[in-house]
């Protein structure tokens, strides 16, 4: 049976809302800019340029996580990780963070010829719950 692959990534609603968020956020300096507020201009130039950095990121890693019948692709702001389906290990870790629970993807990559590597991959990274995706790279993975 021939597995066809997946890709995951930040969804687009959400980098659209992020965009959004940041005009919304560089218009409202500007108006406060003029306003001689000085402190608010400064406080929103402040949220616009971390709302600006947080979707830039979204949209320059998408996808995210690839994968294929040959491997794992994680794509990260230094570039691409690949590593082949004998070289991966993926698991869940689940834990309890400011009085909410989450659960992440941990792909480890353990090539022989490098320096293993480790992928945590959340929610919002993955646009899908991290253990959908898990099932679905057991199923993607060739037996």
């Amino acid at each position: 049976m021939d597995n066809p692959g997946s890709i995951w990534g930040p969804k687009p609603s959400l980098l659209g809302i992020g965009a959004a968020l940041t005009l919304c956020a560089a218009a409202a300096t500007a108006w406060f800019a003029t306003a001689d507020d000085a402190q608010g201009a400064l406080l929103l130039g402040v949220f616009t340029a971390a709302a600006a950095m947080a979707t830039g990121y979204g949209l320059l890693i998408r996808p995210r996580l690839r994968a294929d019948a040959d491997g794992v692709h994680v794509r990260t702001l230094a570039g691409t990780d690949y590593a082949p389906w004998r070289a991966v290990h993926a698991r869940l870790v689940s834990a309890r963070r400011l009085g909410r629970d989450s659960t992440t993807l941990e792909i480890e990559f353990d090539d022989v010829s490098e320096e293993p590597r480790l992928a945590v991959l959340g929610w919002l990274d993955l646009g899908a719950e991290p253990s959908d995706v898990l099932d679905d790279l057991n199923r993607i993975r060739p037996t």
